[in-house]
């Protein structure tokens, strides 16, 4: 199948698309200068959102102060500026990692804990790759696959043009992109053996628990200790991480979770959390502190925001 026809390019030649065209084009265009200035241009753009967006804004502080509650204000204001020029930098490393090749890729990425994965899936079995929302999520996955055959579950993108181009891209360069109303494909993914990329803390309503998480209350999928219960899959956390002045990247894998699941989903859902919660610790700028992760709350307790 050529590209075009995988991408069925027919479909978006509407006029009401040429502005993701040009979005595109100018993406593709960037992935042939210098990493470093790829990051700068990145970082421009993640101080217009910053700038330019107030409510978003708004909802970093909360997050971050609810996670951070003894920093003082411009502690606060430097970890919400750095994570706006992560988040900038976040569009055009999608690019790198859609069209960069491969042989690229691998000169500018080194990996910590290869030996915790390849312990897991020498078991035989499938292998969750447990990981939170970066803003090197995109190209974490795709760095991440260099080294092994690997799943990735995802949520479609409301933009049916971006969620088409993202679905064949990540498909390109996976084993197989899952969208997460897939459980099917999931359970199959992880029975035959596939380490499976998995980023579960973003605001659910349903098969959920709360848990504690940031130094807040959050609903937490219980999803990640039912696969593994289902599948006899490991738990392995990992995340990708921005190196500075255009260094390149560093994947850090995790020992796996031990004696996990335990049957208890709150405590499961808490495990997860704090692995999540360890990894963020230690890299703070590249959290993705914009969402509304504590938005849905049990009954009676309000949003924080």
């Amino acid at each position: 199948m050529s590209e075009s026809s995988g991408l069925q390019l027919q479909r978006w030649l509407h006029p009401k698309f040429w502005g993701m065209w040009l979005f595109f084009g100018f993406l593709r265009i960037v992935t042939f200068l210098p990493l470093r200035v790829i990051e700068s241009i990145g970082a421009f753009l993640g101080w217009l959102v910053y700038r330019l967006v107030p409510s978003r804004r708004r909802v970093t502080r909360i997050n971050i102060q609810q996670a951070y509650p003894e920093y003082k204000e411009d502690e606060i204001k430097k970890l919400i500026k750095a994570s706006y020029k992560s988040l900038g930098i976040s569009i055009f490393e999608m690019a790198l990692a859609w069209w960069a090749s491969r042989d690229y890729l691998r000169k500018h990425c080194t990996v910590e804990g290869m030996e915790h994965l390849e312990a897991e899936l020498a078991k035989g079995k499938g292998v969750i790759m447990l990981t939170g929302h970066f803003s090197t999520l995109e190209i974490g996955g795709i760095l991440l696959a260099l080294y092994t055959p690997l799943n990735a579950v995802y949520k479609k993108a409301h933009n049916p043009m971006f969620n088409t181009f993202m679905h064949f891209y990540r498909n390109k360069h996976l084993q197989k992109a899952i969208p997460n109303t897939s459980v099917r494909d999931f359970i199959k993914g992880l029975r035959n053996g596939t380490a499976t990329w998995y980023a579960p803390d973003q605001d659910f309503t349903e098969n959920i628990v709360f848990a504690p998480f940031l130094g807040g209350i959050a609903g937490t999928l219980t999803s990640t200790a039912k696969m593994a219960e289902m599948t006899g899959a490991s738990v392995v956390p990992f995340y990708p991480q921005r190196l500075e002045n255009g260094k390149g990247y560093k994947l850090v894998i995790l020992p796996a979770l031990e004696n996990f699941p335990s049957g208890d989903q709150c405590e499961d859902a808490t495990r997860v959390n704090q692995a999540i919660e360890e990894m963020v610790r230690k890299n703070p700028e590249q959290y993705a502190w914009i969402h509304k992760r504590f938005k849905t709350q049990p009954e009676g307790r309000p949003s924080i925001y």
